[in-house]
């Protein structure tokens, strides 16, 4: 019995063509907006993306537990240390971009429930040009 349908190469080709255009479209800079931050947002919308996470959060994750943080930032020192000050005691485990243009920092720290989670992503959503993830 089979599972999997048979790609021809042409067809592989083609898929392959799409996706890098799809990565080339969407890694050009000049489509984004820059200056979108969570404060841009209508409070109420704001309130309930929180409320959102808050519960799909308490879904997946037993507190008290150890939740891990991931943020990308652009490399520069203002923004790490900005991202040290919410985060003053806590291990930064640093991942350059190939380019060196950006940094992943991903951070673990023991929670004990949502709420602190949540206060934690609102306070670095403050900070401009760093992305949550």
């Amino acid at each position: 019995m089979r599972y999997f349908k048979r790609v021809t190469t042409a067809n592989f080709t083609e898929k392959i063509k799409g996706i890098r255009f799809d990565k080339a479209f969407i890694m050009n800079e000049k489509k984004f907006n820059h200056d979108f931050q969570v404060n841009d947002l209508e409070n109420n919308k704001v309130d309930d993306s929180y409320a959102n996470f808050k519960a799909k959060l308490e879904q997946v994750q037993n507190f008290p537990d150890l939740y891990i943080f991931k943020f990308i930032i652009k490399d520069e020192g203002s923004k790490l240390e900005e991202l040290r000050a919410v985060l003053p005691d806590d291990e930064f485990i640093s991942q350059p971009s190939k380019t060196g243009k950006y940094q992943s920092i991903t951070v673990k720290k023991w929670m004990q429930n949502a709420d602190e989670v949540i206060a934690i992503y609102k306070a670095v959503g403050q900070i401009k040009d760093i992305i949550m993830m």
